[in-house]
């Protein structure tokens, strides 16, 4: 399902295979949850398999859910269950969630929707497009100089859900992304901060690409008013950016 415009214009997104409906959280609503809360939540609902192929202890033939199931069942991961837990209630705040050993329930007016084995995988497609996590978002940036690389490195940390263990490894675990971003553009477009924090994740993110490009084309535009001569052209600000 293409769902491009409906995660732009902010609205609930439907995942008919686990008949759910996602409430896409403003940023000033995760700000109540808190950032790394939010992040942290985000990371184990769409773990993959993938991510731990190094892991030989792991059968090829373990699925996403058996793996988010074992980490979930943890002791030492009850704190990430929490978190995992807040995350699905701002998401979803018409049902109430429950975690049992072989799924996830959510509980509208006395029915009960299941999340398990059989359409986790859809479930953490839709997550994945709703926070614009993985995908090929590194063919979307072509830095072409210093500059623009710290540029892009900023924006993929805020694309990609290792940003954590990024700030963690730079030792810079006070950087609040989604703050530098509201902040970024409200001076940059002329935007009041209040109006910014009702965007979405998705939104957010679309306007922080956008305005990148933009400015690298303005850029260049100056540059070549004034003489200069560049050896490369920016890519075209109103490309297609999904």
């Amino acid at each position: 399902m293409d769902i491009r415009l409906a995660l732009m214009s902010g609205i609930d997104i439907p995942i008919p295979e686990c008949q759910l409906t996602c409430t896409p959280p403003k940023i000033r609503e995760i700000a109540f949850l808190g950032e790394q809360t939010f992040f942290s939540g985000l990371q184990y609902l769409c773990i993959k398999k993938e991510q731990l192929n190094q892991d030989k202890s792991i059968p090829s033939e373990t699925t996403n859910f058996q793996i988010f199931k074992m980490v979930m069942d943890s002791k030492e991961a009850a704190d990430k269950k929490i978190n995992v837990q807040q995350v699905l209630t701002l998401c979803f705040p018409k049902y109430k969630v429950m975690f049992t050993p072989r799924a996830l329930v959510f509980n509208l007016d006395k029915q009960n929707f299941i999340v398990d084995e059989n359409n986790f995988d859809f479930f953490q497609s839709y997550f994945e497009q709703i926070f614009c996590l993985g995908g090929k978002a590194e063919e979307k940036f072509n830095p072409a100089n210093a500059a623009a690389q710290k540029i892009a490195d900023k924006i993929m940390r805020g694309r990609r859900i290792v940003a954590e263990q990024k700030r963690a490894e730079n030792g810079n675990q006070n950087v609040s992304i989604l703050s530098q971003y509201t902040s970024i553009l409200s001076v940059g477009l002329h935007i009041p901060l209040q109006d910014l924090l009702d965007l979405t994740i998705y939104q957010l993110y679309d306007l922080v690409e956008r305005y990148r490009l933009w400015a690298a084309w303005d850029i260049d535009t100056r540059a070549r008013l004034a003489g200069a001569n560049p050896e490369s052209q920016p890519d075209d600000w109103m490309k297609n950016l999904h």
